[in-house]
C-alpha cells in the first residue's frame, strides 16, 4: 500500500519504520517525500566534481552526474520505496534513473541524473530534485537481507573526491540506523512535527467537548436511532 503524506508523518513521529535526517516537513507531499541535492556530485564519465562554489551543481549538456542527497533515510523490514524524477526538472531536460529503496536500507541516496538537452543545466545545492514513494510490504522482508553498504562507498569511491567529500562521507551518523534516528529526533523539524500532531489532537478534543457540538452530535445519534427503530 502506498503511503500518503499523513502515513509518512505518522511513521516519522513513531520512528519505528521510517527515519529521515535532515527532515524538511515541507517536502512531504501527498504521496511522496522530496529529497534535496547535496554539495557532493560528480560527472559519471570524467569522475570529476560538478560542484561550483559549493552552491551549484552544473550538469553539462548530454552528460550524466551522480548526486548524493542531503538526507539520509532508514526504513524497516516493513517498508520499501521507489525513486522518481520531479516533473519540474523533467521539463528542463533532466531525468534521474529510477531505482528502488530496499527494506532495511539506511544511508544517503546516490541518485544518477541525466541531462538530455544540449545546454548546461544548473541545480542549486539544497534544491529538491528527486521524490521517494514509500510502500508498506504485505509481509516483512527477511531480517538481515540487504545487499548494499550504507551510503554506497562501493560507488562513490570511484569518483575523484575532494577533502570536503571525504569529510562528509566519512561521518558516521548517516552510516547506521541509530545515528539517523537520533539526528532526526534531536532536530527542530521533528519536534515541530510531534508538536503539530499533539496540537491537532488537542484542538479536536476541545472542539468535540464544546457543549453546542456535543448537543448537535447527541441529537444526530438520537435521530439515527429513532430512524432505525421506525424501519423495524
Amino acid at each position: 500500500m502506498l503511503l500518503s503524506n499523513n502515513d509518512i508523518k505518522r511513521e516519522l513521529i513513531k520512528a519505528k519504520n521510517i527515519s529521515i535526517h535532515p527532515l524538511i516537513v515541507e517536502n512531504i507531499k501527498g504521496s511522496s517525500i522530496n529529497l534535496t541535492a547535496s554539495a557532493h556530485a560528480w560527472d559519471v564519465e570524467t569522475k570529476k566534481t560538478v560542484i561550483l562554489d559549493n552552491k551549484k551543481i552544473v550538469i553539462k549538456g548530454n552528460s550524466t552526474v551522480a548526486i548524493f542527497t542531503e538526507e539520509a533515510v532508514w526504513v524497516s523490514r516493513r517498508v520499501g520505496g521507489t525513486y522518481h524524477p520531479r516533473v519540474s526538472l523533467v521539463a528542463k531536460g533532466l531525468s534521474n534513473i529510477s531505482t528502488t529503496l530496499d527494506p532495511q536500507w539506511y544511508g544517503l541516496s546516490l541518485v544518477t541524473v541525466s541531462n538530455s538537452s544540449s545546454k548546461d543545466i544548473v541545480l542549486r545545492v539544497g534544491e529538491a530534485f528527486v521524490s521517494i514513494m514509500l510502500y508498506y510490504l504485505n509481509s516483512p522482508a527477511t531480517k538481515g537481507i540487504i545487499d548494499n553498504q550504507a551510503s554506497r562507498p562501493d560507488l562513490y569511491s570511484k569518483f575523484d573526491l575532494t577533502d570536503g567529500d571525504e569529510e562528509f562521507l566519512s561521518q558516521q551518523w548517516h552510516r547506521n540506523y541509530h545515528g539517523i534516528l537520533q539526528k532526526m529526533k534531536n532536530s527542530d523539524s521533528y519536534k515541530y512535527l510531534v508538536k503539530d500532531k499533539t496540537k491537532f489532537r488537542r484542538d479536536i478534543s476541545t472542539f468535540l467537548a464544546h457543549p453546542l457540538v456535543s448537543g448537535i452530535l447527541g441529537g444526530i445519534v438520537v435521530a439515527g436511532i429513532i430512524f432505525l427503530l421506525n424501519l423495524n
